[in-house]
């Protein structure tokens, strides 16, 4: 125990007595003697059964010991943390150490505030818990000491420094020009700060050099099986940039986003997609396809979003956002409203103890020839004629406006099994084309922690964002194991399937990946 004066009770009994004695002015009053707005003294080891607790043995409410614990907790208002239930003489310990911080104060400013014959039980607990007092003592010293050297070891009182490094062997073993295996890389490091415990201001920097394995495929480039750890081209391989800046903050019952820059829509919306779904991470899905329905990669960028909690039961909450592709330039065509922009709105569902679920409704629109579904920038999901547009010879792509609709669930059947599932539509109105109508759908097994040690088994098959009308349904199934050697550390192996890709029969791709993820 911290508590310098009850420890001299250890060494000394002289000490108690010289406490006795300053004190004994106002404790030498009879007990007949309180007044009815004065609490009685704490019934004292002669007034009940005085034996001894048998080592080991728990203290029960019908020990004299722990019901003199609560009578010294019930009149100095301190916490002993009994809760009417047996306890270890271990906790016991803990409970009568925080009173005893908390008589102490009271001896040392008012030697009268405490009476004899608390005193005395007082002296006869720390007696008889001696040595676990001792213990509750060490371990505590031990624990301050851990907590003084990871304050002097923080880097900032404020910021907490998190990192992703991601390596990436993968290759096309059939269906492409190119059957070359290629090693990448990705590295995140986040700086995630709080200025007074319930906000949040990230700060990403981000960095990596692999392409897109799926811009050889047989029938032309496409954004069909785009790796989370590809996500958005690196142009300038290795090169380092700020890919995240947003700020998210508690106002009344509610939570507000804002985003300067790189934001997405799962930052302030659940997406459903369970183990599936890492926000972009390395720990989750193969593909950017199979961590969340394609409706959550319609726009991305500078905006702001928020949460409006309903209930805990059916209708529980409402996400809105709008987000701007290009909120920093001030050029015609661009800024915060004039650009491509896309506004969420999302209702969600908690149908039972393992069933959530949600019905989303986003309206967008995209520039020139920017892709629908590339969280404001290059495309990261969808087949090759989706994000051109196909137009018809003679016809250019300018623009596209878009109303799109999804629903979504996630069903937790225990800790180690998940089922979840997407569908979505999407209505375009493409400039220079026409009308599109834009389908996407997909079903996904989970076993979460599988080996007891953070491991994942993941299986989804659907179809990627489509034209539907045209070619072939270009379906997508995607298999992988994380394997998680420690906290710290995972490889996951796994196969990425394409029936048709861009909407073509004939020419099936098998991408191969082994991804590494170092997380610190």
């Amino acid at each position: 125990m911290s508590s310098t004066f009850w420890k001299s009770i250890f060494i000394s009994p002289i000490t108690l007595g010289i406490a006795l004695l300053l004190a004994s002015g106002a404790m030498a009053a009879p007990k007949g003697s309180v007044s009815a707005n004065d609490q009685p003294d704490v019934a004292t080891p002669t007034q009940v059964a005085a034996n001894d607790v048998e080592a080991g043995a728990d203290i029960k409410p019908s020990d004299w010991q722990y019901s003199a614990l609560q009578g010294v907790a019930a009149k100095y208002g301190c916490n002993a943390n009994l809760n009417n239930q047996p306890v270890s003489q271990l906790e016991f310990a803990r409970g009568l150490n925080n009173c005893l911080g908390k008589v102490e104060p009271i001896l040392a400013q008012n030697p009268s505030g405490v009476t004899a014959a608390d005193l005395e039980v007082i002296k006869r607990l720390t007696q008889e818990f001696r040595a676990q007092l001792s213990e509750v003592d060490n371990r505590l010293t031990s624990t301050e000491k851990r907590i003084a050297q990871s304050q002097g070891n923080q880097f900032s009182t404020t910021t907490k420094l998190k990192g992703e490094a991601v390596f990436n062997i993968t290759g096309a073993a059939s269906g492409s020009d190119s059957s070359n295996t290629v090693f990448g890389d990705r590295v995140r490091l986040l700086f995630e700060s709080s200025f007074n415990g319930q906000d949040r201001l990230w700060t990403r920097i981000v960095t990596g050099n692999q392409p897109g394995v799926n811009s050889n495929l047989k029938n032309g480039g496409t954004a069909e099986g785009t790796q989370v750890s590809e996500g958005i081209p690196f142009t300038n391989p290795n090169a380092t940039g700020l890919d995240w800046l947003a700020y998210q903050f508690p106002l009344s019952t509610s939570t507000v986003y804002l985003a300067a820059t790189g934001g997405i829509h799962v930052d302030y919306t659940p997406s459903y997609g369970g183990s599936f779904d890492d926000a972009t991470g390395a720990n989750g899905a193969l593909s950017s396809f199979a961590e969340s329905s394609p409706i959550y990669k319609i726009g991305g960028g500078a905006g702001v979003g928020a949460t409006l909690p309903f209930s805990s039961t059916g209708l529980t909450s409402l996400n809105v956002g709008y987000l701007a592709g290009s909120a920093n330039r001030p050029t015609n065509g661009a800024g915060l409203f004039n650009g491509d922009y896309a506004i969420l709105a999302q209702a969600n569902f908690k149908l039972g103890d393992k069933l959530d679920g949600g019905l989303t409704y986003v309206n967008s629109f995209h520039t020139g020839t920017n892709a629908i579904y590339g969280f404001g920038a290059g495309a990261v999901t969808g087949t090759g004629i989706l994000n051109t547009g196909n137009p018809p010879a003679g016809s250019t792509l300018n623009g596209t406006t878009a109303n799109s609709y999804g629903a979504g669930f996630l069903y937790k059947a225990s800790d180690t099994l998940a089922f979840n599932g997407f569908v979505m539509n999407t209505v375009a109105n493409r400039g220079g084309i026409g009308k599109q109508d834009i389908w996407s759908y997909g079903a996904g097994l989970s076993l979460p922690n599988i080996d007891g040690n953070g491991s994942l088994i993941g299986l989804l098959v659907g179809a990627e964002p489509y034209v539907g009308g045209v070619g072939t349904t270009p379906y997508h199934i995607e298999g992988f194991y994380k394997y998680k050697l420690s906290d710290n550390l995972s490889i996951t192996p796994g196969l990425i399937y394409l029936t048709a890709p861009n909407q073509t029969a004939g020419n099936s791709a098998l991408i191969g990946v082994v991804r590494t993820t170092f997380t610190f």
